[in-house]
């Protein structure tokens, strides 16, 4: 048999099927949608679900995570106004903090490093955030208690700052726009220009704020002149907590009491003796609840008084120097100094000090 040539060979392959022509009369049937499935139907709901509960609780907790950092905060530091401007100041300068490291060393450090880092930074950053105020509110309703003044100026000196190293920065990039060199070390120049005025912020800030706590020697002078009366101070002293102002410590230690100023005065014109402590708590409706819970005092040679100033419970005691019987006719003049000296801190704590008005009930022992 004679071998064909490639032409006569490729003309003797087989013909290829052709393809069936479709019928244009048969109607065509499209494929049903697949069903997500129940699982993936759930899984989203439970997202959603997430997303609102994380919103929510954020929006909780930015209603209480802020007084309660600085409660704790004037809890360490017995709300002294140095320990109460760093805790504001650091609220800010914590996570601006930990940004800028990570971004100086995220492409030195290692995978778990970085994300050991920017893990803090968000943090911080949200805790930050919920300092924040709402809608109608200020900063004064999202810091309260002890101290919160002092706390907001530590957070507005850091957020100044701040906002001195934005103007740096820009200044920064103008200059090296004509100094090569500036350009080319911007990050080394940024950074240690914001860290200098972030630092610096803290104790200018201290200096410029006014005090929060309050000492037994600043509130009571060695001689109190109320109302041309003369009381001389007999006794003084700070404390921290409230051990031993009591006989049953636990009446005021059912809650955290944070420091104790004492002070006692003796009058020129009678043997009247006052003794005043104020007890400090974290809020005002603490100390409120204490002085509810504190029981009657009766006794024949003392008169017992609490009440509250703000987050302060006083305890003040009257009595005659040598623990004589207080008859109905002494007790106007023998309360009548402990008025004084109660009048003298609270009018030191809010800044106003006025003298008292006598009254039936309690007077000076020369109206008797």
């Amino acid at each position: 048999m004679t071998n064909p040539g490639p032409i006569e060979y490729v003309g003797q392959q087989p013909p290829k099927n052709p393809k069936t022509p479709k019928n244009p009369k048969t109607p065509h049937t499209p494929r049903s949608p697949k069903k997500p499935s129940r699982f993936a139907v759930l899984g989203g709901i439970g997202v959603i679900l997430g997303i609102v509960a994380a919103l929510a609780a954020y929006g909780f907790l930015g209603r209480v995570v802020p007084s309660r950092i600085a409660a704790y905060a004037c809890d360490a530091t017995a709300c002294s106004t140095e320990g109460m401007v760093v805790a504001g100041w650091l609220v800010i300068a914590l996570p601006a903090t930990l940004i800028g490291t990570t971004a100086a060393v995220s492409k030195l450090a290692d995978r778990t490093t970085r994300r050991i880092l920017i893990m803090l930074s968000a943090l911080a950053g949200l805790v930050a955030l919920m300092f924040i105020p709402g809608r109608g509110r200020d900063m004064s309703d999202v810091v309260t208690g002890p101290g919160a003044d002092q706390f907001i100026d530590g957070m507005g000196w850091a957020l100044g700052a701040l906002g001195t190293s934005v103007a740096v920065a820009l200044l920064l990039a103008l200059i090296g726009r004509k100094v090569p060199a500036v350009e080319r070390h911007f990050s080394v120049v940024f950074g240690v220009a914001a860290a200098v005025l972030l630092l610096a912020a803290a104790p200018v800030a201290i200096t410029r704020t006014g005090p929060s706590s309050m000492s037994a020697d600043d509130v009571f002078p060695a001689v109190l002149e109320m109302n041309d009366d003369v009381l001389t101070r007999t006794a003084v002293g700070d404390q921290r907590g409230c051990t031993g102002v009591l006989a049953d410590e636990s009446l005021l230690n059912r809650e955290n009491c944070v420091l104790t100023l004492h002070a006692a005065y003796r009058t020129d014109d009678s043997d009247a003796v006052a003794s005043l402590w104020a007890v400090l708590y974290l809020d005002d409706d603490t100390a409120d609840s204490v002085r509810d819970a504190l029981p009657k005092v009766t006794s024949d040679t003392a008169l017992t008084v609490f009440s509250t100033s703000r987050s302060w419970v006083l305890v003040g005691i009257s009595e005659h120097a040598d623990g004589a019987t207080i008859t109905t006719t002494d007790r106007p003049w023998v309360m009548w100094p402990l008025r004084q000296v109660a009048y003298r801190f609270i009018g030191y704590q809010g800044g106003l000090l006025i003298d008292p008005d006598p009254g039936d009930d309690i007077h000076p022992r020369t109206a008797a």
